[in-house]
């Protein structure tokens, strides 16, 4: 098909519910047993997109709601009251605490939920159960079938249409045919996860573009917190095929290891060994490991890649072998095979290992009903400005289920009390004028090479260490990208059928936005806080910077402003102190719950 006609599919629908991931899939069954009409658009195959099939996955509550669910066990010493502490201070103190109210008291039940949908799980332990994404997407796939929410994958949404402030619709594109779809909905749920996409090398899935936040952004919600990236640390850097894997930070935090720097050196060997302690053994090392790693490759002792070596050290090979046996059977990983990572480790040879983006702890400001500052606009899921603050350590699985299905029986609720508006035709038309353009357009910038120029750039100046220098020149490269390069986007085929380079440019400029957006925060957080550290700020200071930052775009202008964080009955600290003696302050208040820490 040209692109001279085209094709659009016009649909109308209650609720419309925007990713393809737990959260989306949760939210699309809490709205539809409300007795509502729902479709849910999925940008890949149903229940195989975005991050939630690639999760471990652990789902976690308190452990005496667990132990109270027959066939689980669960620590009885544990207490809601000891996970809000524990999110709390692992959050940095930064966390909207109605939010982490929700996520304790909806924990239980969904969970009960996923037992009765026929979920299987490994292991109990504590406060978690084990089982795998693609198990919990397949029961919910099942749950959302059988109440009826019409499912339509490899569709993606390119723009909301919003009238007197009041989301109306959106407009979407069969990646598959290339046709566009036009939706009238009277309420809208954006569940699409974080935007992976952004950087290389990431742990995510790389439909993970952040379109749903951008959108949102663009259309007038406010997004909050994007200075906050969480790094997984010990991700391969080398060899180049199992680049951005995260095989070695599972086998390390199991099985132990040690990292040395270019001149030979154990980059841990200066740190307090408390901090050393928690930071290796538990999920605190996503951001002390990629905090002390990124310090060394700073400092000129990283590798060619710009990380540094982990080998098995003194760990016995019998030991580690037994580890990675239980970890990876047979040595295989998510289609990799790492049967020769095995012979290394035998020979105790290092491989080159370094952080890489896993998890966004910012993005669409919402309330304790998810509500975003658009009405009829909800957010759910790691697109949302959620619970946990600066530093997240608890699960992300257990987030996604339960925002998920308070924001679609929300969204459910004002869709019945909302008299529909219906957008017009030429509505529509003008938004799809606009995305159309890079494939009408005959010459211009490659929206791939400029895409690859710009995860360079954002590996470089926006990682786990920051300073203002850097942060200013990476928003000078974007803000030239953005004014000067991307209204030139053209793409060489002229399908609309499955032209990934089209897509591309439809995604970059999302992609653009939010690195914008997560520069400009993290130049005015003048701190060092959770995930976000400033070389040029190096203390915590709890008098100026207990805030959130919030981010408005008005007519595409973006702007960084800070609003208190929302609090709760826990006393917020005061005073400023050095960013590694505030993280050991916050690892030792970890609640004692009977079991490791």
């Amino acid at each position: 098909m040209g692109t001279g006609s085209y094709k659009a599919l016009d649909l109308s629908t209650d609720v419309l519910v925007v990713g393809g991931g737990g959260a989306g899939f949760r939210a699309a069954i809490g709205a539809v047993e409300r007795g509502v009409g729902v479709i849910l658009l999925s940008k890949g195959p149903l229940a195989r997109s975005g991050a939630s099939p690639m999760a471990g996955a652990d789902f976690t509550l308190d452990g005496r709601s667990m132990s109270e669910i027959e066939g689980l066990t669960g620590d009885p010493n544990d207490s809601p009251e000891k996970v809000y502490n524990d999110i709390v201070t692992q959050g940095w103190y930064l966390n909207n605490r109605r939010l982490v109210d929700q996520y304790i008291t909806a924990a239980p039940g969904c969970l009960k939920e996923l037992i009765e949908w026929g979920i299987d799980i490994k292991a109990s332990d504590q406060r978690m159960i084990f089982t795998s994404g693609t198990k919990i997407m397949d029961v919910l796939l099942k749950r959302a079938r059988a109440v009826g929410v019409t499912l339509i994958e490899n569709v993606a949404l390119l723009d909301l249409i919003v009238k007197d402030g009041r989301v109306v619709g959106g407009v979407a594109l069969d990646v598959m045919t290339g046709d566009f779809l036009r939706i009238r909905a009277r309420s809208v749920v954006m569940a699409t996860g974080g935007w992976h996409k952004a950087f290389e090398p990431t742990t995510g899935m790389r439909d993970l573009s952040g379109e749903g936040i951008a959108i949102a952004h663009n259309a007038g919600a406010d997004i909050g917190n994007m200075e906050f990236i969480t790094f997984c640390c010990n991700v391969f850097y080398d060899p180049p095929m199992w680049r951005g894997s995260i095989a070695p930070y599972m086998l390390s935090l199991i099985g132990g290891g040690r990292l040395t720097n270019n001149r030979g050196e154990d980059i841990l060997a200066g740190y307090d060994p408390d901090v050393v302690r928690i930071g290796t053994t538990t999920e605190w090392n996503k951001s002390f490991l990629s905090y002390a790693s990124t310090k060394e490759v700073a400092a000129g002792r990283g590798f060619k890649n710009g990380g540094v070596h982990y080998s098995r050290g003194d760990v016995s090979w019998d030991y580690m072998k037994m580890i990675g046996g239980f970890v990876f059977p047979n040595w295989r990983y998510k289609a990799l095979d790492l049967t020769r990572w095995a012979l290394m480790l035998e020979q105790n040879e290092p491989v080159e290992v370094g952080p890489a983006v896993e998890y966004f702890d910012g993005g669409i400001v919402v309330n304790e009903r998810f509500e975003t500052t658009i009405q009829g606009l909800f957010a759910a899921g790691e697109c949302c400005l959620g619970a946990f603050g600066a530093n997240r350590v608890f699960s992300a699985i257990t987030e996604m289920l339960v925002q998920g299905r308070d924001a679609g029986r929300n969204a459910a609720d004002y869709a019945t009390k909302t008299v529909a508006s219906k957008p017009s035709t030429d509505t529509f038309a003008h938004y799809e004028g606009g995305i159309l353009a890079p494939l009408e357009r005959k010459k211009g910038q490659s929206p791939t090479t400029l895409r690859c120029r710009v995860q360079e750039a954002s590996h470089r100046h926006l990682g786990p260490i920051r300073t203002e220098k850097e942060l200013r020149a990476f928003i000078a490269l974007l803000e030239g990208v953005k004014n000067n390069e991307l209204p030139g986007l053209a793409v060489t085929g002229r399908t609309r059928a499955y032209n990934k380079e089209w897509l591309d440019a439809l995604e970059l400029p999302h992609i653009v936005h939010l690195l914008l957006a997560a520069a400009m925060s993290a130049l005015a957080r003048t701190e060092s806080r959770g995930v976000h550290f400033r070389q040029d700020h190096p203390k915590t200071d709890n008098d100026t910077w207990l805030k959130e930052s919030i981010v408005t775009c008005r007519e595409g202008l973006l702007a960084v402003t800070t609003r208190p964080v929302t609090a709760g009955a826990d006393t917020l600290p005061a005073g400023s102190a050095d960013y590694l003696d505030m993280m050991k302050r916050l690892m030792l208040s970890h609640s004692d719950t009977g079991g490791k820490h």
